[in-house]
């Protein structure tokens, strides 16, 4: 810590007064706009869109910005921090160990040191049986989710379903991630062709179709972790194209309705007023009122060798892709708020619950 910061000296992005803080800040320490833009890893414009109060500083900037500023860290940045190592598979950021979240055990970072009872109140045989216990969940209040899950929120989605769309899919990819983390942990341990039918507790492995359940080993739940991040990657860059499926392949739907299923289900039992009937249809909107990976959960018949929803085409191409309307207006379930400049971030709406 350099010898003129103060330990007390405490600010967060959203404070009020924070662009009058930044710019007093960079004073003090004698630094043009220039040389403090440098420093802190952004455009000089952009910092001076930051002290005028034009833009937030968003969340993955936020720990050059502060460094910069020789200020404490953002309350919420070392879960920001925790939740981009474990979706990138990286290293632990610096200065962080095992516990030091602030929202508490279950964001520690990589290496998924995530304490078991974490996992409780969304593992099993049904989500839904799980909501009661949810609500012990460490998890963010959904005010801060657009920021401390800003790495997985998309304002895509906000603009196209509504706020609550994209905070509850932030969720549930987080959640999503960390389930599947845990399956492969625990198959990396088993010998070679295991299956997630052997593990004690799966998520995962509760919600698929049970009539491969055998099939789900190592290599196929690595590879939907990949399909989840890489539909995430997309809804967050941006968005798709105006004439683009999200849905591409039956494995994407199948992740899609758990995401939504997780955040939904884990939101509602915390007061966000998220029924099943608004996540299903949120995913409707997404992938079609055919309801795939619906059908395919329910489908008690083995289908036909050629068809998508056979477990040897999962992966493969979907011959007629459903295209959402991207730029539909809000379902009116949840205030939206419209994308900023590049280095903006989403204004939490504040909520009473």
């Amino acid at each position: 810590m350099s010898p003129r910061r103060k330990n007390d000296d405490h600010h967060e992005p959203d404070d009020p007064d924070i662009a009058q803080a930044m710019r007093e800040r960079r004073q003090e320490l004698g630094l043009s706009v220039p040389a403090m833009a440098a420093r802190a890893g952004v455009s000089e414009q952009t910092w001076r869109n930051y002290e005028a109060g034009r833009t937030q500083v968003r969340g993955d900037k936020q720990a050059g910005v502060w460094e910069a500023l020789e200020w404490e860290p953002p309350t919420h940045w070392r879960d920001l921090a925790g939740l981009r190592a474990i979706l990138q598979g990286g290293a632990m950021p610096a200065g962080l160990g095992a516990g030091q979240s602030d929202f508490g055990a279950g964001f520690d970072g990589p290496d998924f040191d995530i304490p078991d009872e974490v996992f409780d109140a969304f593992e099993g045989s049904d989500t839904e049986d799980a909501a009661a216990e949810a609500a012990d969940l460490p998890i963010p209040d959904w005010d801060y989710i657009p920021t401390v899950f800003s790495e997985v929120y998309s304002p895509r989605l906000a603009r196209m379903l509504g706020e609550d769309a994209a905070r509850c899919f932030a969720l549930g990819t987080f959640l999503f991630d960390m389930s599947v983390a845990e399956d492969l942990e625990g198959l990396a341990s088993l010998p070679r062709g295991a299956h997630l039918g052997q593990l004690d507790e799966t998520h995962i492995g509760s919600t698929l179709p049970q009539l491969w359940l055998t099939r789900y080993d190592y290599e196929f739940v690595f590879q939907l972790r990949g399909t989840a991040r890489d539909m995430t990657l997309r809804l967050t860059d941006a968005g798709p194209a105006g004439g683009e499926p999200l849905v591409r392949t039956m494995a994407e739907a199948l992740v899609l309705h758990d995401i939504l299923n997780l955040g939904g289900v884990i939101a509602d039992s915390r007061g966000a007023d998220i029924d099943e009937d608004r996540w299903e249809g949120w995913v409707d909107a997404l992938s079609g009122p055919d309801q795939p990976a619906h059908a395919l959960i329910a489908m008690g018949l083995v289908p036909p060798a050629e068809a998508p929803g056979h477990f040897d085409n999962w992966f493969k191409p979907l011959p007629d892709p459903f295209v959402p309307d991207w730029d539909g207006a809000s379902d009116g379930s949840g205030s939206t708020t419209a994308s900023g400049p590049a280095d903006s971030t989403v204004t939490p709406l504040r909520r009473s619950h």
